[in-house]
């Protein structure tokens, strides 16, 4: 097929905003739509070369994926070996069991497998996986193993004939990803059918174009390229991905494909250098950029700065370079200079293939390594691991259910003769806090009965705007809970949540999934909106148990830091830091009181704003935490959180005479 400039340019469209997505840049909160405006491409130059082999009698299966191989597995495989001893020198055991498993599955072109059971794409350490962008190869790379057998079966070239197969396969992937984001949202975004309307998409464009002139609309095709920046500037982590949403992104690359002749002035924006350039080096861009991203956060004590961040973006983009002229090249074009027989790339592929497999199946075997780490090196290293880690009564009272399993409320501290009985709602920060109520469970005589949904605000007549089975199970189990007090005798209900998290969000901003909606599906809401639904969910609660006559205690959350103890304390056994140095880096780690304060003044003010107004008491715990001028997750030889704002159980019990205080307290 002839060669389009302009789409080079467009992969620089789409690969820009994919790095600085994931370098953390707000402004770039939809950059991830640069991964869907790829698969259409990419079903589009695919689909074209195919057709066009099998119309001129030249298409055959191995020279298909010989020039697969040739285009994916060198760049790649450069990238796992690089990525390898970085892993091994600083990513701590449970993660490299992560790390390893992803690595296998990226080779064997699953690893959308292991993320679709491992996590979503947006939660909080999808950045401290370095091979977490591989999914989408894995679900490129399985498209083209079925799409040959779709050809195979059209037989020869109709346009007719293959857009009405092309379209009806297509619409049937977009029906499973409108069904999967409503059930499975955290699934549905690596989930392989879900994804394939998007390729198919690309597919149906060389179906149009192939063996006609290009199509040429100025309005069509700037309204393409208006349609992909809108998205990466507009869309967020709330929308459902994908869904029908995604058509903004792949509707507006399909114009640009289909309309934007070279004479147009869309072509000629996205033909100059400095974009084709990029698009050229775009593949090896998008290998680099997450490992690079994920090490520095992985190694650096503190939040990557955004300075540091565009620094190794652009070192994401030489190293592409690099990769391109002397890793790519080579392998490919009429003549390649490596390997340039069909019997010689496959071969090497295999081989590739089943030495990254079995180093991540070892890897995983293994439970990431721990002998890598020296537990007798260092006691208080030893000591602190052991906290970071485990969590006994988080662990061992109340197991939790399985979503989407709805359980009663659980009683977690049952003294023989009751006189009492006082529950806890709330996300997982109340099931960590438990330790904290034991003493005045034996003190009070009070059963503490346990309603807890990881997530999941324990507020009522609100939805989680990220919507879809998990806004709707969180919803169903709140309601449940509530109304379970209201039926047990309960005399006083303690609320427990990251409060922040549905108002403002994290460090790095607001987090569009967390907030919360008045109706089930709302989007595109003004931040005021969002505020306001958070207040209105106080209200209906607090009016729910006033009305029944049970009294209500709100426990402000414990201060946020900004980095995951556990994981700096395994990177300390790792480097072989001895105390003294380990302690310097972990108090340089504690997050300032100003950021903590700055992060949750908002639901702060609010929150006392609407209990003021109804009388409820709320239990700030900050003073447990205060060192100077720092929030401190460390005291002594003892961790006192679990991970960046999660109290570990040694946290939860410096609590307990705070809890006991307020639980003793008479209703005012």
């Amino acid at each position: 097929m002839k060669y389009r400039r302009e789409i080079d340019g467009l992969r620089a469209v789409a690969v820009l905003p994919v790095i600085l997505f994931h370098a953390g840049m707000t402004f770039w909160s939809g950059g991830f739509v640069g991964v869907d405006v790829f698969f259409v491409i990419s079903g589009y130059l695919i689909t074209s070369i195919l057709i066009d082999d099998r119309e001129r009698g030249t298409y055959s299966v191995l020279k298909f994926y010989e020039r697969r191989a040739r285009r994916i597995l060198p760049a790649l495989f450069i990238v796992l070996i690089a990525c390898i001893p970085f892993a091994w020198m600083w990513v701590p055991p449970y993660p490299f069991e992560d790390f390893a498993r992803s690595l296998a599955f990226a080779a064997l072109f699953i690893s959308n497998v292991h993320f679709l059971e491992h996590g979503g794409y947006f939660d909080l350490n999808a950045d401290l996986r370095p091979l977490l962008h591989t999914w989408s190869l894995a679900v490129e790379e399985q498209y083209y193993l079925l799409f040959p057998l779709v050809l195979f079966c059209l037989r020869k070239f109709r346009r007719a004939k293959f857009l009405i197969a092309f379209t009806l396969l297509a619409l049937a992937s977009l029906a499973v990803a409108e069904w999967g984001w409503r059930n499975y949202p955290s699934q549905n975004f690596y989930f392989t059918p879900s994804r394939l309307w998007e390729l198919l998409a690309g597919s149906l464009c060389a179906v149009i174009l192939y063996q006609r002139a290009q199509l040429k609309s100025e309005l069509l095709a700037g309204l393409g390229l208006a349609m992909i920046l809108f998205a990466t500037v507009f869309f967020n982590a709330a929308l459902p991905f994908p869904s029908l949403y995604t058509l903004v992104p792949v509707v507006g690359t399909c114009l640009i494909i289909l309309f934007a002749e070279r004479e147009t002035v869309t072509a000629r924006i996205l033909s100059i250098k400095p974009f084709v350039g990029v698009g050229l080096i775009s593949y090896s861009a998008y290998l680099w950029h997450q490992p690079i991203f994920a090490f520095a956060r992985i190694r650096h004590a503190e939040e990557v700065p955004d300075w540091a961040m565009m620094g190794l973006a652009v070192l994401a983009l030489v190293l592409a370079w690099v990769s391109w002229r002397f890793i790519e090249q080579p392998f490919r074009g009429k003549a390649p200079l490596v390997l340039p027989t069909r019997r010689g790339i496959l071969g090497a592929s295999f081989a590739g293939i089943v030495v990254f497999a079995a180093f991540g199946f070892w890897g995983l075997a293994k439970e990431g390594l721990p002998s890598r780490i020296d537990f007798d090196g260092s006691p208080y290293l030893a000591r602190l691991y052991e906290q970071t880690t485990e969590h006994g009564a988080a662990e061992g009272l109340c197991p939790e259910a399985s979503s989407p399993v709805l359980r009663d409320l659980c009683p977690a501290y049952a003294p023989e003769t009751p006189e009492r009985r006082i529950a806890l709602m709330g996300d997982s920060h109340s099931r960590v806090m438990l330790p904290a109520f034991e003493p005045a469970s034996e003190e009070l005589d009070a059963t503490i009965l346990l309603g807890d949904k990881p997530g999941c605000p324990p507020l009522l007549g609100v939805h989680l705007a990220s919507g879809g089975g998990d806004a709707r199970i969180c919803r169903q189990a709140v309601e449940r809970f509530a109304q379970q007090v209201r039926e047990t005798d309960v005399d006083t209900v303690v609320l427990i949540a990251r409060w922040s998290l549905y108002v403002s969000g994290d460090y790095d901003g607001i987090d569009p999934r967390s907030q919360l909606v008045p109706e089930a599906g709302a989007r595109f809401m003004s931040d005021a909106d969002h505020v306001a639904a958070f207040e209105n969910g106080l209200r209906e609660t607090f009016d729910y148990f006033r009305e029944a006559g049970i009294r209500v205690i709100v426990f402000s959350q414990v201060p946020q830091q900004r980095i995951i103890p556990g994981i700096l304390v395994q990177n300390a056994m790792l480097l072989g830091l001895d105390e003294a140095a380990a302690r310097r880096r972990f108090e340089e780690s504690f997050v300032t009181r100003e950021a903590s304060d700055r992060l949750q003044a908002r639901a702060r003010g609010i929150m006392a704003e609407v209990t003021s107004e109804y009388d409820i008491p709320v239990l700030t715990l900050d003073d447990v935490f205060v060192d100077g001028d720092r929030f401190a997750w460390l005291d002594g030889a003892d961790s006192l959180y679990m991970d960046d704002d999660h109290v570990s159980e040694i946290g939860a019990a410096r609590l307990a005479p705070l809890v006991l205080e307020a639980l003793s307290r008479p209703a005012q």
